[in-house]
């Protein structure tokens, strides 16, 4: 026999190959059940957590009599059992529409003492109106005609500009396919098709357009910033009875609450560059490699997200727990420092000097730990493969702890993706390059106003009202943005 020929050694090498391949593959099978039947929360709990106590504590432990007093006082300000809780106000912005109830009694020989009170939130169908628009005619003494001009963001149609916002909000916000409000608009006995609905969405976008090119090369002008790059199915002539695979690359300027959607049609490298053509300052991204050009720039430094990194741990849980939990334990500590530092409210220079006091010294220690368990002769598997991405991208890693403004992550940037992930699964494709390109720029602006606290439906009302009389190079002043009046 062939194995006969083999040596002991040889034998037990081939053994121990074929073992690590085993675990490989048996972890990739429970990754792939996960992916299908599991949960996608990426929340870890340590075995043991600092906080938490023994469940049989030493029974033969004296107190003090002032310890004994605290946990009196604490066990009084425990919630009752069967104590209700307490019901949130009801916001004193709304309006109120008082309804008196008076005894069936005759009161008009009695004396008011008082009265019961209580508020119910009700609602009203959203109604829609017609505005109708009435232009005198005159003529005076010479024979000239006199009448005012009609300022109608869409002439020619019966659609005025709340309604035409309200459908691309509820698209591109609420995730409602025009077919759907097309349904909707016809229980009201509204007859608007599907492809007039559509119409508006163009029609917004010809007009928003030239703001559009003014967030884009806005947010270009921050110096630090955060990418990531969505995929969007695409219906193209190219590809006829299928989806092209197209690509939103999106930016994110924390500091300025901003937000951009390019639709860059693939994720090719230099499609990427492109949409970043002009940027100098911090760059977050990914582990992308198209990104490692763009930081070989002068003017840019590029940074990592820390969540990536920390992901890979995550994922290693099921090959080696004991090391891949030492390191969320690490990062959790990490994370627990940057919510105090929101808590407290600190300035950018006192939040630098924390982290420099706090988080790099729980870095270093975690770097020395990553170096010494990195065996990079060992056959790949997850736990290598966390800890070699981890290291490859330190330095972008821990940027953020040199200033007070930069973040660890680019969480920001994922919950702005988020809206187009929960589109896809309504309206499942773009219909074409040019429909990605009006997804892209609608995005980009309720994205910015949800950043800026801002009613998009209100914002984009105003917008269209205003923006075919509002001076070009003024343009910038109808963006999203608080200190524009929004």
């Amino acid at each position: 026999m062939e194995s006969a020929e083999l040596s002991k050694e040889e034998l037990l090498e081939i053994n121990r190959v074929q073992s690590v391949q085993i675990e490989q593959l048996k972890f990739e099978i429970a990754q792939l059940k996960k992916a299908i039947f599991g949960s996608k929360s990426e929340r870890f709990v340590p075995a043991v957590s600092e906080k938490q106590g023994e469940l049989f504590e030493d029974q033969n432990v004296e107190t003090s009599p002032e310890q004994e007093k605290e946990e009196d006082g604490k066990r009084k300000k425990k919630k009752r059992k069967g104590e209700q809780p307490v019901r949130k106000k009801i916001p004193a912005h709304l309006p109120r529409e008082v309804v008196w109830i008076e005894p069936e009694e005759d009161t008009s020989q009695m004396t008011k003492i008082g009265s019961c009170e209580s508020e119910k939130l009700e609602i009203k169908p959203a109604q829609i109106y017609v505005r109708k628009t009435v232009r005198p005619k005159y003529i005076d003494g010479k024979g000239k005609f006199h009448i005012a001009p009609l300022d109608d963001p869409f002439p020619k149609s019966n659609v005025g500009p709340s309604l035409a916002a309200d459908i691309a909000v509820k698209k591109y916000v609420d995730h409602s396919p025009v077919h759907r409000q097309a349904k909707i608009l016809k229980r009201d006995q509204i007859d608007i098709s599907r492809s007039t609905l559509l119409n508006f969405i163009a029609l917004g976008y010809k007009k928003l357009k030239p703001l559009y090119e003014i967030l884009s090369r806005t947010i270009l002008e921050a110096n630090y910033l955060q990418a990531d790059e969505s995929s969007i199915p695409v219906l193209t002539r190219d590809h006829p009875g299928s989806t092209l695979k197209g690509c939103m690359l999106i930016k994110v300027a924390p500091n300025k609450r901003l937000c951009v959607f390019d639709y860059i049609k693939t994720k090719e490298k230099v499609n990427i560059l492109e949409a970043l053509a002009g940027f100098s300052g911090h760059l977050q991204v990914d582990g992308n490699v198209s990104y490692e050009t763009k930081g070989k720039e002068e003017q840019v430094t590029l940074m990592h997200c820390l969540v990536h990194s920390r992901r890979k741990f995550k994922e290693a849980m099921d090959y080696d727990k004991e090391r891949a939990e030492h390191v969320l334990v690490q990062l959790q500590k990490i994370y627990d420092i940057e919510r105090k530092l929101v808590k407290e409210k600190l300035t950018v220079d006192q939040i630098k000097t924390k982290r420099q006091e706090l988080s790099i010294p729980i870095l270093e220690e975690l770097k020395e730990w990553l170096k010494e368990n990195l065996h990079p002769n060992l056959p790949g598997n997850p736990m290598q493969t966390a800890i070699k991405y981890m290291l490859k991208r330190w330095d972008g890693l821990t940027e953020y702890t040199t200033d007070g403004n930069l973040r660890p992550d680019n969480n920001l940037i994922e919950n702005q993706i988020r809206p187009l992930a929960l589109g896809r699964k309504n309206y499942m494709f773009g219909g074409s390059h040019q429909g990605a390109r009006y997804a892209a720029m609608y995005y980009s602006f309720f994205s910015t106003c949800q950043l800026n606290g801002i009613n998009p439906l209100t914002w984009l009302t105003e917008v269209y009202k205003r923006i075919d009389d509002h001076p070009i190079n003024k343009l910038k002043e109808l963006l999203p943005l608080k200190e524009n009046g929004f």
